[in-house]
């Protein structure tokens, strides 16, 4: 069970965008394995040539979103019960939390994700406090924050790449994952960088069901 701790005040939206970017991340690991010995539906040809056509009218984020959203759509009808991820429990307070339950090894996998994004944003949070106190000028304050974009997505890239060592099929696809699950963590950095989102860990009990 995937186990998150909330706090402040939440809106619709923000339980929408994130119980949404951790359920198209989950289903993508576990599409792959539901299709290991025959290719998932986005290795189609006319369905990759139709997504570059539209990748030449939308921006690549709006692209990216469009892309998640079929994805989803289809694995939430593919996948069979035992394996969706459901809800466990929503407590609303301050702090609150969502236990989400899942495959174990992949809902692991999302804890660990979110939890080398916490440390980031704690780590820069000290950083801001000291760069306060040392009074820097505006040009290192500006090459510092440029630095910390650099490094969170060198982090939402690693999170992708490290999912993807859980899969053993289609290997040919995993460079086409890693922006699909890298736009999958933005919604989960905004929460955490509004420090919404406390913090994830697995609770014992889920079970890998191959």
């Amino acid at each position: 069970m995937l186990s998150l701790e909330i706090d402040g005040r939440w809106e619709p939206q923000d339980f929408i965008e994130v119980l949404g970017a951790i359920e198209s991340f989950y289903y993508k690991l576990v599409q792959e394995r539901l299709h290991r010995f025959r290719p998932p539906f986005w290795l189609d040809d006319e369905y990759l040539l139709f997504e570059r056509e539209r990748f030449g009218v939308l921006s690549f984020e709006a692209a990216l979103d469009q892309l998640n959203a079929r994805m989803l759509e289809r694995a939430r009808y593919e996948t069979p019960s035992y394996r969706r991820l459901s809800v466990g429990r929503i407590q609303y307070a301050s702090p609150g939390g969502i236990d989400l339950l899942g495959i174990g090894k992949i809902v692991e996998t999302l804890a660990n994700s979110i939890g080398r994004m916490k440390t980031y944003f704690d780590e820069a949070h000290l950083r801001s406090e000291r760069d306060a106190q040392a009074s820097l000028d505006t040009e290192l304050k500006r090459i510092e924050i440029e630095k910390d974009r650099e490094s969170l997505q060198a982090l939402k890239i690693r999170n992708a790449q490290d999912a993807l060592q859980l899969l053993d099929s289609h290997p040919d696809m995993h460079d086409a994952l890693v922006p699909l699950l890298v736009r999958d963590q933005d919604a989960i950095v905004s929460r955490l960088a509004e420090r919404k989102l406390i913090s994830a860990r697995v609770i014992l009990g889920d079970q890998e069901k191959d």
